[in-house]
């Protein structure tokens, strides 16, 4: 059967991450004899509270809306199920490819889209907010739920492909190795320090209150003479005359200090398989709920030529097939077509370059998990449809200006007020100014779901919110 290799898994290619050959972990931990480190990884971001705060955050829509649309949970498990398919086609881990892809989306706010704009507004003096720097924060920091650290102690090629899913963060030489492999990692009795390895309880932080939460990250505040970097704000300078890369979020280039991520060089494949996974998910389920809502018809959609060819398809197929059956063959052939396409391109662009390594694929020049020209064009001009008719439809903007006006109220009243937010949150923002403050709201209120915000608006401010 066409395509039945790609069904089951086969052996890794040597452009794969190896599972057995991880750079390891920020506090280095005992293998597990019954998983890969990246299947413990995938395993810590299934069973932390961020994930499970994403089933009552959405993407475009809003409770207020219907409970039928996508969430940002559902959006994950299909962005996972994606990623999984595209790594084993690839074959390259699929465990890798699954974790990045189940925590790609922890750092969002609450109401999707409008509410991250919000945020950003509200940020922008401080430095400004990222979602990719605080989903590192979310896994690196405000997850607290081991005894030996705060975060989840993700391995570094689950953290780069958070990080770097999007591509590199800097620019700069590719053919730097800053984290050494399994070989030259500490044993599990001892962490490492930027002068080297230190056996437990032998580092001069051990015995030193921690600054940042990090007792590694400590150090370089202590020699920088820097702020808490828990409360440090998101956005460094631009990179000068550097196009298409964002300005580095401190907290990442701390962190980067630390557990250097190479942010100068492309992420793995796995991570790329994810990112694309997400730009297909994304497509299909908003098709999918834009017409469900009825923000557009078919007719309308149409206009853009590859829906148009995969409809004309369905309707010469099935004819007189009903609405409903007619959304769900058009999506599902969608997805499938982006999927089976990405495939073949990717594929095409490894066999041309042979990377020997995950290093050399991560060297590259470019990204390897792309589309087709063509297919790159299709997508284009779907987003620019969903863009000119879901996203700034005005049912959609008028649900967005609510979500909006919840988060542009409630961040100035926290960071005035600190005392209003719970006691955990209170302590540690009261004491602070300015941006170390801010940075202590936008956690607070980035970690909210839609339903936990609005009722914050209702118990700070009084009445309906």
């Amino acid at each position: 059967m066409k395509g039945a290799h790609m069904a089951v898994r086969g052996p890794l290619a040597a452009y794969a991450s190896d599972a057995a050959r991880s750079r390891g972990r920020l506090y280095a931990e005992a293998p597990s004899p019954t998983r890969s480190e990246f299947q413990r990884d995938r395993d810590r971001i299934i069973h932390c509270t961020a994930f499970r705060r994403l089933a009552h955050k959405t993407q475009v829509f809003v409770p207020l809306d219907g409970d039928h649309f996508r969430t940002r949970l559902t959006h994950t498990i299909e962005v996972g199920q994606i990623a999984r398919a595209l790594a084993r086609a690839l074959r390259v881990d699929e465990d890798l490819a699954e974790a990045v892809a189940l925590a790609h989306d922890l750092g969002h706010t609450p109401f999707g889209h409008a509410g991250e704009g919000a945020l950003e507004a509200c940020m922008a003096p401080f430095g400004g907010f990222d979602h990719n720097a605080q989903a590192l924060r979310v896994v690196t920091l405000l997850e607290r739920r081991y005894a030996r650290y705060d975060g989840l102690d993700l391995t570094w090629e689950t953290l780069e492909g958070i990080v770097k899913h999007n591509g590199p963060l800097l620019p700069g030489a590719r053919d730097e190795h800053p984290f050494p492999h399994p070989e030259e990692r500490a044993k599990p009795a001892s962490r490492r320090t930027r002068e080297g390895i230190a056996p437990a309880g032998s580092s001069s932080f051990e015995t030193l209150p921690s600054i940042s939460g990090f007792p590694e990250i400590d150090i370089q505040i202590r020699k920088s003479g820097k702020s808490d970097l828990r409360a440090a704000p998101q956005d460094e300078e631009p990179v000068a005359g550097v196009a298409g890369i964002r300005p580095l979020s401190r907290y990442i280039a701390a962190f980067n200090a630390i557990f250097p991520l190479d942010l100068s060089t492309f992420a793995s494949v796995e991570a790329q398989a994810a990112a694309q996974a997400d730009d297909i998910a994304y497509i299909g389920h908003d098709i999918d709920d834009g017409l469900r809502a009825e923000l557009f018809s078919l007719d309308d959609i149409a206009r853009t030529p590859f829906i148009a060819g995969v409809l004309a398809h369905v309707r010469d197929e099935h004819p007189g097939l009903e609405r409903p059956r007619v959304i769900h063959e058009l999506v599902r052939r969608v997805i499938t077509a982006f999927v089976e396409d990405s495939i073949g391109e990717s594929l095409r662009r490894l066999a041309r370059v042979s990377p020997a390594s995950a290093d050399d694929a991560r060297r590259a020049s470019e990204a390897f998990v792309r589309l087709s020209p063509p297919m790159a064009e299709a997508e284009r001009d779907i987003k620019a449809f969903l863009f000119d008719n879901m996203y700034r439809h005005e049912k959609v903007m008028g649900v967005w200006e609510r979500a909006r006006d919840a988060i542009s109220r409630l961040f100035p009243a926290f960071f005035e007020n600190p005392e209003l937010m719970p006691a955990e949150w209170a302590a540690q923002a009261v004491a602070l100014q300015d941006a170390d403050r801010a940075v202590v709201v936008a956690d607070y209120i980035a970690g909210m779901t839609d339903r936990y915000a609005l009722n914050e608006v209702k118990r700070v401010f009084g009445g309906a919110g």
